[in-house]
């Protein structure tokens, strides 16, 4: 009679101990995602970047923004579920000296309610992913 009380007892603290144990799985995947797709973002926008400083003869400021703008594009690769079709690239230009800079950045608008994986355990997640680089282009127009 005493052994099953013991289970029992065992079958009780499973069976509260397993909510917890799931909570903390699912938060490591989530974050571990969330953490990924912050890296693949970076690392797009510092590649558009390198790829935007390399000297062209004959581009415009323009030029250099519509090439920006498709290597943000180009270079994102799929990743999970529809991250590649959320994200927002954007390419702005700025005076800096006697140059011109552009800000090359990359958004995921919304992410605490669409995240990539479901947050089904009310995990806090930041409103907005972003990634941003700037880099400084000498455009030819001659």
């Amino acid at each position: 009679m005493r052994k099953n009380r013991q289970g029992g007892a065992l079958l009780i603290e499973l069976v509260l101990t397993i909510p917890v144990l799931l909570a903390v799985i699912f938060a490591i995947v989530e974050y571990s995602v969330l953490l990924g797709a912050l890296l693949i973002m970076n690392n797009t926008t510092g590649e558009a970047a390198r790829q935007a400083t390399v000297y062209r003869s004959g581009f415009t400021t323009s030029d250099y923004e519509n090439l920006s703008q498709e290597a943000l594009q180009d270079l994102l690769p799929a990743y999970v579920g529809t991250f590649r079709e959320r994200v927002v690239p954007s390419v702005n230009s700025f005076a800096c000296g006697d140059s011109v800079c552009l800000r090359l950045r990359l958004d995921y608008p919304n992410y605490s309610s669409n995240p990539i994986v479901g947050n089904s355990f009310f995990i806090p997640l930041p409103s907005n992913l972003s990634a941003e680089s700037t880099t400084r282009v000498e455009p030819n127009d001659g």
